[in-house]
């Protein structure tokens, strides 16, 4: 299939031939559990359960193009699942851990690109940067600092770092 059809159509060949081999999509599976067990269910919640997926289109994200996924279930699969697996897989995804939102402070290696002006190759030069806020937000390579430590490091806000050279505040 060239992709200019693959573009216009939007579906490949091995999705053309799921649909004439009669498998349901996610979502014409999920309305059949869903009156099956008297219960809401989404179609994104059926994606673990899936045996086949096709890609079905493409879509911009940001300033790429990503590929759109059809997951297919045929009758067989639609037996297999019990409301007990799906609502094993709902209390699993509810109890990810949440994000750590104390407030910490600390210093980390920022780098910046460089470009040497003799030879016009282009490297990372570490510096001093400084991090107040959310734990889960902090960049990598984080320290915590402690109150008079935080105050000593933002005056070298910065400063370059020497290759493998930890700062003293």
């Amino acid at each position: 299939m060239k992709m200019s059809q693959y573009l216009r159509e939007g579906k490949s060949e091995n999705y053309q031939d799921a649909e004439a081999k009669g498998l349901l999509k996610a979502g014409a599976a999920a309305q059949l559990l869903s009156k099956k067990f008297n219960e809401k269910i989404t179609a994104k919640e059926l994606e673990p359960f899936s045996t086949e997926w096709h890609h079905a289109g493409i879509f911009k994200s940001g300033h790429s193009l990503k590929g759109k996924r059809v997951h297919f279930f045929s009758a067989a699969d639609l037996e297999k699942i019990t409301l007990e697996k799906i609502m094993a897989n709902r209390t699993k995804a509810a109890a990810k851990a949440a994000p750590d939102t104390s407030k910490v402070q600390g210093w980390f290696p920022q780098y910046f690109r460089m470009t040497d002006p003799v030879s016009r190759r282009t490297f990372n030069k570490p510096f001093i940067g400084i991090y107040q806020g959310p734990a889960h937000k902090a960049p990598k390579g984080f320290k915590a600092l402690s109150e008079e430590a935080f105050a000593r490091a933002e005056q070298q806000r910065g400063r370059e770092l020497k290759p493998g050279q930890e700062p003293s505040f």
